[in-house]
């Protein structure tokens, strides 16, 4: 390769380069990865806490009863990403409904976009074509979101689908009373609503949320009060009991003995101060106490539905690819399957492997020329060159075997010196010095722990009371089913 070759080279090393960032991306759009509860990914923050729950509920239900799954989604903005491109990446990265049904719908409400997009999976449509999505969004979401009443809006066409797909949206309340307010700081309708909200998750969760008030713990410590009401109350292992202590200024929250696992004192502790604490410290106990009630329920939920696996240790969902006008049989992926690489960072590691190669190519050139030239496959007259082999004086072996000769002879000079140093294959040691293993040290706790039976009810752990810090855990819900490779419908402008 002579010179105007290496030049010709790098020209073409320094195109690639710069033609890199000019390749368009037409990968599918980066999308977040869902939330806790699958069903109701509200990163927009416009759907309130109770309007969740509700969704959820229903959407768990849906898919235990027919494996079809509807997840609403809201975002701030697509940044750009059509609605279509942006619902359909949403829908075939999270792998929503049954694999082998394909019979997930996915409704996108994109906030300051100002648009929305409803797509659903191939197995659908017929149940939900192009005309009956067109219905249920003009009809059930248009008029709130025009309003920008997105928590209304999102919860009719929310029940809308549910019902389209053979699923029901509402359900007589049961007449168990999960409330015991004898310092009567409730409200009628807060007591209706906790009731209300207790008989419908418990009987999706198997967990109910008892909410007691007192003015008065009658001589006994809060925490020995609420053990003996958890088991009064018959509440069972995997139910909660909040206790609101009016006089005390207090409260203590104490969960089942089969759910202290995952629902931890720390996990408590930060529902808590972060849920409870405001509303409490402003005497608003009512509002206190439902918000509240709504935190444990949503860890609940978002725990319910029966395809996930092992919620507690944030496992991940199966995800399936199928495109939406394919006639085969659905292609199920695992979860652990490798994701497709873009198409500019195809490119990119191409340019990477073109230049790699390219600088090979030049030293490859550069030693074929001081062959011919020196008879040696390097530059003898290299000041570098000189520094570490001495001055060329035309010996065929100058440069590498030199070296190694060099090595040699210090190396046998060192060992018979007689050092008493020794050597391994991680190092040399010399002299003295100490070692120490653990864990080192961090923050301590201590809960007090006991166990109380009485009237059916069995509760373990210490709970969690007032004024404690801690952060919340989570887990994973979310189908495993078949993706979708577009279509669907959005907003008439």
């Amino acid at each position: 390769m002579n010179r105007k070759s290496i030049q010709t080279a790098l020209i073409a090393i320094l195109m690639i380069v710069l033609l890199l960032p000019m390749v368009p991306n037409r990968a599918e759009a980066a999308v977040p990865a869902h939330t806790e509860s699958f069903y109701v990914n509200d990163f927009a923050n416009v759907i309130d806490q109770k309007t969740e729950n509700y969704m959820v509920n229903y959407g768990v239900k849906l898919h235990q009863k027919t494996g079809a799954q509807v997840v609403v989604v809201t975002v701030d903005s697509t940044n750009g990403t059509p609605m279509e491109e942006y619902a359909t990446s949403l829908f075939n990265s999270w792998g929503v409904g049954s694999a082998g049904k394909n019979n997930g719908v996915l409704l996108l409400l994109s906030i300051k976009d100002d648009d929305y997009w409803a797509v659903p999976g191939k197995g659908l449509e017929d149940t939900l074509n192009d005309n009956v999505l067109t219905q249920i969004l003009s009809k059930s979401l248009e008029p709130d979101f025009a309003a920008k009443n997105y928590s209304a809006g999102a919860s009719k066409t929310y029940g809308s689908l549910i019902q389209k797909l053979g699923g029901i949206y509402s359900e007589a309340a049961g007449t168990k009373s999960y409330v015991s307010d004898n310092a009567g700081v409730f409200k009628q309708v807060t007591k209706d609503y906790l009731n209300q909200s207790g008989s419908r998750y418990a009987a999706t969760t198997g967990s109910g949320i008892y909410v007691v008030t007192i003015k008065d713990t009658g001589g006994k410590s809060l925490q020995d009060y609420t053990y003996a009401k958890f088991a009064g109350v018959a509440a069972g292992p995997i139910d909660v009991m909040l206790v609101l202590d009016i006089g005390g200024d207090n409260y203590h929250v104490l969960q089942g003995k089969d759910v202290d696992g995952m629902l931890t004192n720390d996990i408590i502790s930060g529902i808590l101060d972060t849920v409870l604490e405001p509303k409490f410290a402003a005497k608003d106990y009512a509002g206190g106490a439902t918000a509240t009630a709504n935190a444990f329920y949503s860890f609940f939920l978002a725990r319910a539905d029966a395809s996930q696996t092992t919620a507690a240790a944030g496992s991940k969902p199966a995800a399936a690819a199928v495109t939406a006008d394919a006639k085969s049989p659905v292609k199920q992926d695992t979860a652990d399957d490798a994701e497709p690489i873009a198409a500019s960072q195809g490119l990119t590691i191409m340019g990477i492997y073109l230049i790699i190669i390219a600088l090979i190519c030049l030293v490859a050139s550069a030693r074929n020329r001081y062959i011919a030239r020196f008879g040696i496959r390097i530059n003898p007259h290299n000041p570098r060159n000189v520094r570490r082999y001495g001055v060329w004086t035309g010996q065929p072996g100058y440069g590498y075997s030199q070296r190694r000769y060099n090595r040699q002879q210090r190396h046998h000079h060192h060992s018979s010196s007689g050092s008493g140093s020794q050597s391994s294959f991680w190092g040399s040691n010399q002299g003295g010095g100490g070692s120490s293993n653990g864990g080192g040290s961090g923050r301590s706790s201590s809960s007090h722990s006991e166990t109380n039976h009485g009237g059916g009810g069995s509760s373990s752990g210490g709970g969690s009371g007032r004024h404690s810090t801690g952060s919340s855990g989570g887990g994973n819900s979310g189908g495993g089913g078949s993706a979708s490779g577009g279509g669907g419908v959005g907003r008439h402008h």
